[in-house]
């Protein structure tokens, strides 16, 4: 046949009615199975493929999910939406991106809202966008990854950022270092994230007596970049110049903390330990070898696709966070 075939032309060509060909195609259990097998022969032999349109008429669905990230400028979302990517393709959803740095407007929750999507996935929410995911959840499914807004109100998964940065705490510790700092920073609209916030009291929370004592400093940048990091090292360096150990709570951060180091002279991880967090791919490679607190990307990203699939069968199922355990990856900036 020269024009693409329809479902009703597989029934005819299977000697069924158009409705079983459709049952079929949903797999639902009411077909015989010799008559199933007839289909779905026919199928084979035609090359048929339904319309996304058809589809989406008989099942309310569009096959495609939004995935919402911060500023793609950190390595750690590109990262994050590739992973999300490939297993919503596994389940045999298309992505499509949009980008938000800080609060979302009001024009960008109306397009989500009235999307052609099946549903959204959050990897950029602050607590100040509450409001506006609550109006999102109320037309479609939504999972918050990577970040918390603070209310039991959506589905999130997060590592566990409190005891990450506990754990980086107790390492300096034990490790003899006495001198410590903590860089950290803000978004670019000034506010601080539940990751940066829970990262920075875990390691506060880990240093005990000493965070009292003129042994800990901080800084806080203005942005997440390297430049910012490269910039507050050299006020804590000026401050103290005997720093023995720094705690970035990113790792772009921390790159440019290290470069910022080496210009003033101090020899890493001799002089002084450097530690990020998140393990970005540039933190692995040979001429940055960066000591990191290691998020486990994949399962957290499989997790947030099965619960999103959840979700979108059951709409009234309560809202659940799931943590995940983390590790601190030692590299040469340390030891």
């Amino acid at each position: 046949m020269s024009k693409r075939l329809t479902s009703i032309d597989i029934a005819r060509l299977a000697g069924v009615s158009q409705t079983t060909v459709s049952r079929v195609l949903q797999d639902l259990p009411s077909v015989k199975p010799e008559t199933k097998a007839r289909v779905l022969k026919v199928i084979q032999d035609q090359e048929y493929s339904p319309s996304a349109a058809a589809r989406q008429m008989k099942t309310r669905r569009s096959g495609t999910v939004a995935v919402v990230v911060a500023s793609l400028s950190n390595p750690l979302y590109p990262l994050l939406l590739q992973l999300m990517v490939e297993r919503l393709a596994s389940r045999g959803f298309r992505t499509t991106v949009w980008e938000v740095d800080g609060k979302m407007d009001d024009a960008t929750v109306r397009a989500l809202a009235e999307s052609a999507t099946d549903g959204v996935i959050f990897a950029a929410a602050l607590d100040e966008s509450r409001e506006m995911l609550s109006r999102v959840a109320a037309e479609k499914p939504i999972i918050l990854i990577n970040r918390s807004v603070g209310a039991d109100l959506f589905d999130t998964i997060v590592s566990d950022n409190h005891a990450g940065g506990r754990r980086v705490a107790e390492y300096f510790l034990s490790s003899g270092r006495t001198c410590i700092g903590l860089i950290s920073a803000t978004s670019s609209r000034g506010s601080k994230a539940s990751t940066i916030r829970e990262r920075e009291r875990g390691f506060i929370e880990g240093l005990g007596d000493l965070v009292q004592s003129r042994n800990f400093v901080r800084a806080d940048a203005t942005d997440f970049g390297y430049e910012y990091g490269m910039r507050a090292m050299q006020t804590l360096l000026a401050e103290r110049p005997d720093l023995d150990a720094v705690f970035c709570t990113n790792d772009i951060v921390a790159i440019g903390v290290l470069d910022a180091a080496r210009r003033t002279g101090k020899k890493v991880p001799d002089d002084l330990w450097v530690v990020g967090y998140d393990d970005i791919p540039m933190a692995r490679w040979d001429c940055i070898s960066l000591s990191t607190v290691q998020q486990p990307l994949p399962a957290m990203v499989e997790q947030v696709v099965d619960r999103l699939e959840r979700r979108m069968v059951a709409p009234d199922l309560p809202p659940h966070t799931f943590v995940l355990p983390n590790d601190l990856v030692l590299r040469r900036t340390t030891s």
